[in-house]
C-alpha cells in the first residue's frame, strides 16, 4: 500500500548513478484530438532531473510533428519530490498521494494548469491483495522482465484531471478521466526492456489499465504478454488475472488495438481503439514511444486514453548485421 510520504524522494543511503524516480501525468480534449503529458524522472545520483512537457493533436510519424515538445534532460535536482518549482516553467504540488496541483508556463504563448484527483487508491503491481499478477518477493520481481527492475517499486492510478492548456496561444478547458503513475528504482539506460503502457477510461464509472511485456519482432497475435491491470468499475478496483492485447500497424505504428481483459471476478473486458493523434515521443535518448490519444469503443461506450509501446534502440538497432557471418 502507497501512501502519502511516497510522493517524497525515496533515494536510497548510497544511491547508484541510475536510480531514477519517475511521475507521468497526462490529459486530453477529445473533441480537439488534443493530448498533453508531463513526465518526470529524477536521477538523485546525479543530482538532476528530466522534465520534459509534450502536446500534440495531430497524426504524425516522428517527433516534429507534435505540436509542442520541452524536454530538458539535465535540470538542477529539486530537495522535494513532492513540492518544487523547475527553472523550466514547471512546478508540481502534491497534496496527498491522490491529489496534486501542477503548473507549467512555458515557451510561445504555452502553459497548462492541472489539478489531478485520484479515483482510487494506487494501484500497487506488487501487493497481490490488488494484482493477482503480483510477485511479492521483491529479489523476484522483473524475473524474465529487464523493464521489470525500473518497475521494482511502480502504481499506476485512474483520476480526475481538471485545467487548463494553452498551446502556441490556442487555449482548451480541460475535463477528462485519466491515468497517471509513479516508479522508482534502478533505471539504467542500456538493455532496457520493451514494454507497453494503455489506458481506456469510459467514465469514472469505468476505466481500463495495463501495463505489458512487449516483443516488437514477434508475430502481431505474440507481440503482447500481460504483466498487470486492472478495471475500476463503480469506484471499486478489480485486478486483471489475463488478457490479450493485438496491435494492427503500418511499420511501427499501431493503427489500432484489439484489447480484453479478464478481472479476478471473471468478467471479460473487451474494447477497440484508435489513434486520433499520435507522434514518436523521444523520451530517452535510448528508446523511442510512439503515443498518442486513443478513441476506445466497448459495446455501445465511447471512451479515450492513450497507448505507449517502449522500443529500445540498442536492442532494435543491427538486426541487418544479427544474421551476417562476417
Amino acid at each position: 500500500m502507497f501512501r502519502d510520504a511516497d510522493t517524497a524522494f525515496h533515494t536510497p543511503a548510497v544511491v547508484p548513478s541510475d536510480w531514477a524516480e519517475t511521475s507521468f501525468f497526462y490529459c486530453y480534449v477529445p473533441e480537439q484530438r488534443v493530448i498533453a503529458w508531463v513526465y518526470l524522472m529524477a536521477r538523485p545520483g546525479v543530482g538532476a532531473i528530466k522534465a520534459d512537457v509534450e502536446i500534440n493533436g495531430d497524426l504524425s510519424l516522428d517527433p516534429w510533428g507534435a505540436w509542442y515538445s520541452d524536454n530538458q534532460n539535465h535540470l538542477p535536482l529539486p530537495a522535494r519530490l513532492e513540492s518544487f518549482d523547475l527553472p523550466n516553467g514547471l512546478s508540481l504540488r502534491a497534496h496527498s498521494i491522490r491529489n496534486y496541483r501542477i503548473d507549467y508556463v512555458g515557451i510561445d504563448r504555452t502553459e497548462l494548469h492541472l489539478d489531478v484527483a485520484g479515483l482510487m487508491d494506487p494501484f500497487d503491481i506488487h501487493d497481490p491483495a490488488m494484482d493477482p499478477l503480483a510477485v511479492a518477493d521483491p529479489s523476484r520481481r522483473g524475473e524474465g522482465w529487464e523493464f521489470g527492475k525500473s518497475y521494482a517499486n511502480h502504481f499506476d492510478m485512474t483520476c480526475r484531471v481538471s485545467g487548463s492548456l494553452k498551446v502556441r496561444g490556442r487555449a482548451y478547458d480541460v475535463s477528462c478521466v485519466s491515468t497517471m503513475d509513479h516508479s522508482w528504482g534502478p533505471r539504467p539506460e542500456r538493455e532496457q526492456g520493451p514494454m507497453a503502457w494503455l489506458n481506456a477510461h469510459f467514465g469514472e464509472d469505468y476505466a481500463l489499465q495495463a501495463i505489458w511485456r512487449f516483443e516488437p519482432s514477434a508475430k502481431p497475435d505474440k507481440q503482447f504478454q500481460l504483466a498487470h491491470g486492472y478495471a475500476l468499475i463503480d469506484g471499486r478496483v478489480r485486478g486483471v488475472k489475463a488478457g490479450s492485447l493485438v496491435a494492427h500497424r503500418l511499420g511501427r505504428w499501431p493503427l489500432g488495438y484489439e484489447l480484453t481483459l479478464i478481472d479476478i471476478d471473471d468478467r471479460v473486458h473487451s474494447a477497440y481503439g484508435s489513434p486520433l493523434s499520435m507522434h514518436m515521443w523521444p523520451v530517452y535518448g535510448c528508446s523511442s514511444v510512439p503515443t498518442g490519444l486513443l478513441r476506445w469503443h466497448a459495446g455501445a461506450r465511447v471512451g479515450f486514453g492513450t497507448s505507449q509501446e517502449n522500443h529500445t534502440h540498442d536492442r532494435e538497432t543491427g538486426a541487418q548485421l544479427r544474421d551476417s557471418s562476417g
